[in-house]
């Protein structure tokens, strides 16, 4: 099975190869990875080729605690839709369960767990990589310094940490360390991870939206029940969706982001028994129905995420996939 990854978040690593004044598209290219596919919305990564990635970005940079400068090279579209919920979240446990719960958007490996230690009174993010051994130091790093980060977002900038735990041996730059987690740190741990104070964890959070938290979990569950499914169609219907809200979405669109031409794509999805109208027009159905149903949602706003210039095209389009105007349609549900 080839396990993939987000390509986006490799961005961080770009950004970080830049900060230590080093070529990032060199050190792609090393990789074999393509720099551009980090810019096409749902583009992924074998897992394999990100792994040469790190290890050919940690030849070139020579600090071995350069996976810490992913703490400030990182912005919440780096990790697509989840980026966002995370900010979202109510409180720091909900921001971690959120992350174990769509996690296989970024990666499809194995990545954490959350346990609670009552004696300590903590709760415990541990990082478990099972699908990715062995996994260098400075992806180890650049985990715990991306969660610990957002964690910071959330609560506060002076959020502190019980305890930090790394599995690789303790560095010669290990006042970094210290520097950043300001608390606590263990080296040659069996497991990395953190723990945070459970009289914390709970606490209402300034920023919390659940409402968009829960919309973009939705559209997180969409994207993973159809990420192992890469039948042509369901490629399309990624793009589709991806696009709505550009307006810009077309066949030859959606041919040129594949890597295929128009005809080629045509005949594969006619090989599959649809076509790229007939994908479009039940996408944009399928989740007309879903923002209708929303009372907190706009005409107009869902007019505009499905790609219509006008709200009075999409309420046409609308009464003629279910017989009735959004209004009713939404008084009706």
């Amino acid at each position: 099975m080839n396990l993939t990854k987000l390509a986006s978040v490799q961005l961080v690593l770009w950004n970080i190869c830049r900060q230590y004044n080093q070529d990032p598209e060199t050190i792609f290219r090393a990789a074999q990875l393509d720099p551009e596919l980090m810019y096409q919305p749902g583009a992924r990564y074998p897992l394999d080729k990100v792994a040469l990635l790190w290890e050919e970005a940690a030849e070139r940079i020579k600090d071995p605690c350069f996976g810490l400068a992913a703490a400030t090279n990182w912005h919440p579209t780096h990790f697509g839709t989840l980026g966002y919920a995370l900010l979202m979240s109510q409180s720091l446990r909900i921001t971690l369960e959120r992350l174990l719960r769509f996690h296989k958007v970024l990666s499809e490996a194995r990545f954490g767990k959350i346990d609670e230690d009552k004696d300590k009174k903590t709760l415990v993010f541990t990082l478990t990589y099972r699908d990715e051994k062995p996994y260098p130091q400075s992806r180890e790093d650049a985990a715990l310094a991306w969660i610990m980060s957002t964690l910071r977002i959330n609560f506060h900038h002076n959020l502190t940490p019980v305890s930090v735990c790394f599995s690789h041996p303790r560095p010669v730059c290990a006042g970094k360390y210290y520097e950043f987690f300001q608390g606590p740190i263990t080296f040659d741990a069996p497991a990395a991870g953190l723990a945070l104070p459970l009289k914390l964890v709970d606490v209402p959070l300034p920023g919390a939206n659940e409402e968009l938290a829960e919309f973009n979990d939705q559209a997180m569950s969409r994207y993973l029940a159809t990420l192992s499914d890469n039948s042509w169609a369901t490629r399309v219907r990624k793009l589709i969706m991806e696009n709505l809200p550009s307006g810009s979405i077309t066949v030859e669109k959606a041919a040129s982001k594949l890597n295929v031409s128009t005809r080629k794509l045509q005949r594969l999805l006619k090989e599959e028994g649809t076509t790229f109208l007939s994908l479009l027009n039940t996408t944009r159905m399928k989740l007309a129905k879903e923002y209708v149903q929303q009372d907190n949602m706009d005409l107009t706003e869902i007019a505009f995420l499905l790609g219509f210039s006008e709200l009075s095209t999409f309420s046409r389009s609308f009464k003629r996939w279910t017989g009735q105007s959004p209004i009713q349609y939404r008084q009706a549900a």
